[in-house]
């Protein structure tokens, strides 16, 4: 009775079909009641998930399951590939007692760099400022949260001009890492999101990152596998970008540069934020509205812990 997994998001065979998925979901037709040799369960609807996770925290069963690329991330390491990572900032924050020896232990399996996503976050930072001094842009949309793209790309197309042309933190950091520093390896992300897999495969980002390696997958395969090394840390200095996975990190990066006299709209949570955009998606679309830009979460605790 498991859903077959050719969606990012799944349900597998815990499902009694009691709906709590259905009734949290934001995205109208994600979720499928089905009645199968007498057995109610909710599928998934991969044309129409955006991988908010909100159904996750709603199911009382464990009945939703994900895919990312944990497994080919580590099968590759074992044939050989080069690889380097990209670190999303909120690892160290979850895992303050494990960050270093789990580096230390990937660096042993044969990665090459360590590559913290804060510094693309800065490069994230000067790209929305360049873009807002150069262009007066106002009324946008940030775009770092993946769900929230695919929210708009699926739900609301009205509203794809207003989303920012700046690429998120961690597509900065890939297209830093291979043109500026020359890394030829695939890059791998450590990575708190389930829907940065939508990102990262994408034809249009250019196959920068071949791996989506969530926390929640990584330190599952790390503790069954025992895998651990000398302590190891993550390289190239950064600025303000370290906040970003932080509730409205975003627009406290631009206040520091532009000051808190300009009015940035802060929006969180999943259910929050879907409701905003659609009773609002007028305004947003013609300009009629007073702040520069929407700094856009899915997650209602920023980016610390994922979806």
């Amino acid at each position: 009775m498991a859903q077959k997994q050719n969606s990012l998001v799944f349900t597998n065979d815990n499902c009694i079909g009691c709906n709590r998925c259905i009734s949290v979901c934001s995205c109208i037709g994600a979720c499928i009641a089905e009645e199968k040799d007498g057995k109610k369960r909710i599928a998934v609807n991969p044309d129409k998930c955006v991988a908010c996770g909100e159904c996750f925290d709603a199911c009382e069963h464990g009945a939703r399951e994900y895919l990312d690329d944990t497994e080919r991330f580590f099968e590759d390491l074992k044939k050989g590939e080069k690889i380097s990572i990209l670190i999303a900032p909120a690892f160290r924050a979850n895992y303050p007692n494990e960050y270093e020896r789990v580096l230390g232990g990937l660096k042993q399996l044969g990665v090459n760099r360590m590559i913290n996503v804060s510094f693309g976050a800065d490069i994230t930072t000067w790209g929305y400022l360049n873009y807002i001094n150069q262009y007066d842009f106002k009324g946008g949309i940030s775009q770092p949260c993946p769900a929230v793209v695919g929210y708009i790309e699926r739900y609301i197309p009205s509203l794809i001009p207003k989303l920012f042309p700046v690429q998120s933190p961690v597509m900065c950091a890939a297209i830093y890492a291979k043109k500026e520093m020359g890394v030829t390896d695939k890059l791998a992300f450590i990575s708190p999101c389930i829907a940065k897999k939508q990102e990262i495969d994408d034809p249009n980002n250019g196959d920068y990152i071949s791996y989506n390696v969530t926390f929640d997958h990584l330190m599952k395969y790390i503790k069954e596998h025992k895998i651990s090394g000398p302590n190891c840390t993550d390289e190239i200095e950064y600025g303000l970008g370290s906040i970003y996975p932080t509730p409205g990190g975003l627009k406290e990066n631009v206040y520091w540069f532009l000051g808190e006299s300009v009015f940035i709209r802060q929006i969180e949570g999943e259910k929050h934020m879907y409701e905003y955009l659609e009773k609002n998606k007028n305004k947003i679309a013609e300009d009629k509205t007073p702040y520069l830009f929407i700094d856009a979460l899915n997650c209602g605790q920023g980016c610390l812990y994922g979806t």
